[in-house]
């Protein structure tokens, strides 16, 4: 396993700790939105892709858009079913952070 890899997972573990305690609190999901977008910066940082800060922003308000539309959203609805939802709620993080690792790792590497 190389060391993209194992990053993407330690990221993906953070956000289902992070999801899993902040679960029952509305709004926190916030949290994962930073999460996502240090985890680009980090990925990026370790396949020497110059990211400014452009790019950084637009990033930013790629992911709390689509976080705020795919994830957020979903989150939001699922703190209203107890216990159920918040097991929903780490489970959609945790995919969530996941994917968009996977997606981070395919860019950089090729344009590295």
């Amino acid at each position: 396993m190389n060391l993209n890899m194992k990053l993407v997972l330690i990221y993906t573990v953070i956000a289902g700790v992070l999801a899993g305690l902040t679960a029952p609190i509305p709004g926190t999901s916030l949290l994962l939105t930073g999460l996502e977008i240090y985890m680009l910066v980090h990925l990026a940082r370790i396949n020497n892709y110059n990211l400014g800060l452009k790019q950084i922003g637009y990033s930013a308000a790629a992911i709390y858009g689509i976080s705020t539309i795919l994830q957020d959203a979903a989150l939001e609805i699922l703190t209203f079913v107890p216990l159920i939802g918040w097991v929903a709620e780490v489970i959609v993080a945790v995919l969530f952070v996941f994917f968009l690792g996977n997606v981070a790792n395919l860019y950089f590497g090729k344009r590295s």
